[in-house]
């Protein structure tokens, strides 16, 4: 019976999981126009980390990696204010304190809005903040993919890509 609906299929082809060089590629492509500080050589240097990862897990990682700098928005509480193109921008501290001078929250009392004398950062949540549109979250980096790469777990166990490999010998054609 198995023998039946197999010979439906006009051909069988085996089409292995991609390699280093390909991997890079599809991070990049996953990327997409998305602002980012990475490099071909950091592209190259995931696309080996991520081994054993199938091209849905790599677009995985990637929305992943892309959703970092909002996650370092929702967690700051501080954000220092930057300028872009003429205007005051806010972007998120990744520590807190941002520096050893910044007063620390010790009480429930409401945050000075004053800030750091030092660095110039002003203690508030992304919530608190007067308008969204102020918000310079930070661009993709090399450490957002490898936090996704740590967290992200391949979808394709070590056993079933020799079954199919074994498959593909016995019933696959090439290409």
């Amino acid at each position: 019976r198995v023998q039946v609906i197999r010979r439906r299929f006009e051909k069988r082809i085996y089409i292995p999981l991609p390699e280093g060089p390909a991997r890079a590629t599809m991070l990049k492509i996953h990327l997409g126009n998305t602002p980012n500080q990475l490099t071909q050589p950091d592209f190259d240097r995931l696309g080996m980390q991520a081994d054993g990862m199938s091209g849905s897990d790599l677009s995985i990682v990637c929305r992943e990696a892309i959703m970092e700098p909002m996650r370092t928005c929702q967690k700051a509480r501080q954000f220092r204010p930057v300028v872009v193109d003429h205007q005051e921008m806010l972007s998120p501290c990744e520590t807190y304190p941002s520096c050893a001078y910044c007063p620390i929250d010790l009480s429930d009392a409401p945050a000075s809005k004053d800030p750091c004398q030092y660095c110039g950062a002003v203690r508030m949540t992304m919530y608190d903040m007067p308008d969204p549109a102020l918000m310079l979250p930070p661009v993709v980096s090399v450490k957002d993919f490898e936090s996704s790469l740590e967290r992200i777990k391949r979808t394709v166990a070590e056993e079933e890509l020799t079954h199919f490999e074994e498959w593909a010998e016995e019933f696959g054609q090439e290409g």
